[in-house]
């Protein structure tokens, strides 16, 4: 029951943020939306941040264990890209929202959680030091983080060819600046 409840919560929370600018969903108008007291509310979250953070927990978990299904690297990528696609209004709104710092972090940690364990999985081993491997797998991920906003909002997007390039630009293969 407490999982029902709190993927209730988060469901209303998203619907609502359809309709409404994130900084103005309340925990009123969450507990309004599902019927619920507020004792309940706070039974299962602190507040909406940590509703927020619960939310991505659970889902970056479900992304993991679907993209350590696939086959290759790539197709785990395909996997965050389409989830990507279909959060993505909610993911801008979240971004011009007074929560950016947090959710900015979240999303950072839980790309991290998912990088490493793809890694891992599809057996990319990283001989360094454990300093520079925080380095390298911030800056990879804070350049996903950044290429998922700028592409995954195009209505255009081939989402298969920017999974391609990314599993190149994370293999090493497009470190060329110059050249044809």
């Amino acid at each position: 029951m407490p999982i029902d409840t709190k993927q209730l919560l988060v469901d209303a929370f998203k619907r609502l943020a359809q309709t409404r600018d994130i900084d103005k969903i309340t925990v009123k108008a969450l507990i309004d939306e599902c019927h619920i007291s507020r004792q309940t509310f706070y039974y299962h979250f602190e507040n909406i941040i940590d509703l927020m953070e619960w939310s991505m927990r659970r889902e970056t978990r479900e992304l993991v264990e679907q993209g350590l299904r696939m086959e290759d690297m790539r197709s785990a990528l395909e996997i965050f890209i389409a989830f990507t696609v279909k959060q993505y209004p909610l993911l801008q709104k979240l971004m011009q929202s007074q929560r950016r710092p947090q959710f900015e972090k979240y999303m950072v940690d839980s790309l991290s959680l998912y990088l490493g364990e793809m890694a891992r999985h599809h057996g990319r081993s990283i001989l360094m030091s454990a300093e520079d491997r925080e380095v390298l797998v911030r800056y990879n991920v804070c350049g996903l983080v950044g290429v998922l906003l700028s592409f995954c909002g195009r209505p255009d997007l081939d989402q298969a060819r920017l999974a391609a390039q990314l599993e190149k630009v994370l293999n090493g293969e497009m470190l060329e600046w110059g050249g044809a």
